[in-house]
């Protein structure tokens, strides 16, 4: 087994690389950037390239012959450059697809999608399930996972590559290092906001979960279609930091405010990221749950102390 994660470097690439070379299987990171925590040696190694670039992707592929496809390289957080994120998330997708189903080492392919893509939304119910309709809205990211999602369901690929698409909440862990995440921002900020007058309902995925919940489908050589990752409960934003003070902001307001500075390049939050904000997305595990009789460890309150434990231990918070 040979595991090939697009990505590598952000702090979903790295709990998955970091978790999989203890488990003494070999990986191969690509990425733009080099994450100096992780180390070339017997299983790991690092690639510097772009999944913008098809010949090269093509290339690393037909060297490195992976066996798994863990892809992970998208923009996070939107950019005024709308043609950058699109070439970025969707015609990179698209290539690293193509790469993948060319390769015929290629036997199972993950896409991390978003539950972001089910759309902020005041009818959001609680437990979204697989079959709920994607409706992102004007929210960039959520609109190219969609798209990514759509051209998955629509390729041709060999009948020996099977697709599995993960819609993942927000992860987190104590081996969390980028700065200016939604931990820090909890933890530091010294004012939080509630939107008119309701505290937004939350899921977070521990690593631990993740990592195991991964695992778990890297060995299922039957599985495909799609999954959402998240875990089985959900709290208030209230809850994770009791202690914190919010202020209550009129949404319309907000997004009003934001719409402007977004425009004049002066914040990099669109408007449509505000409904995320806003109202929770609580999705339904219990179909990746119920495949594995999977009891998660972390809870999302439980997640979130640890994270901040394990954050403040390695000098990040």
């Amino acid at each position: 087994m040979k595991i090939l994660i697009t990505g590598s470097s952000g702090n979903i690439g790295y709990f998955l690389a970091k978790y999989f070379i203890r488990k003494r299987i070999r990986v191969t990171g690509l990425d733009v950037v080099e994450n100096p925590r992780l180390k070339n040696g017997k299983y790991f190694k690092f690639i510097r390239a772009s999944v913008t670039d098809a010949p090269a992707l093509a290339g690393i592929f037909n060297r490195e012959k992976p066996t798994h496809v863990i892809h992970l390289a998208y923009l996070m957080k939107s950019i005024h450059d709308e043609k950058k994120e699109y070439d970025t998330d969707v015609l990179g997708s698209q290539n690293v697809i193509s790469a993948a189903s060319a390769a015929k080492s290629v036997k199972q392919f993950i896409e991390f999608s978003s539950t972001s893509a089910y759309g902020g939304r005041p009818d959001n119910k609680i437990w979204i399930g697989e079959t709920q309709e994607l409706r992102p809205g004007g929210y960039r990211y959520g609109i190219n996972k969609k798209k990514v999602e759509e051209y998955i369901n629509g390729f041709k690929a060999r009948k020996s590559l099977k697709f599995v698409i993960v819609r993942m909440c927000t992860a987190i862990g104590p081996d969390e290092f980028k700065k200016n995440g939604l931990t820090e921002l909890m933890i530091k900020s010294p004012l939080l906001a509630k939107f008119n007058g309701k505290y937004t309902d939350l899921q977070l995925l521990h690593e631990h979960d993740l990592t195991a919940l991964i695992h778990k489908i890297v060995k299922d050589k039957n599985i495909h279609g799609t999954y959402n990752l998240a875990p089985d409960d959900y709290c208030s934003i209230r809850d994770l930091v009791p202690g914190q003070r919010f202020l209550n902001l009129p949404l319309g307001l907000v997004k009003f405010v934001t719409g402007i500075l977004w425009t004049l390049g002066l914040s990099g939050f669109m408007p449509a990221a505000i409904d995320l904000s806003a109202y929770g997305i609580i999705a339904d595990p219990g179909k990746l749950q119920k495949r594995y009789k999977y009891s998660f460890k972390f809870t999302t309150l439980s997640g979130f102390r640890d994270s901040v434990l394990g954050m403040k231990k390695s000098g990040v918070l």
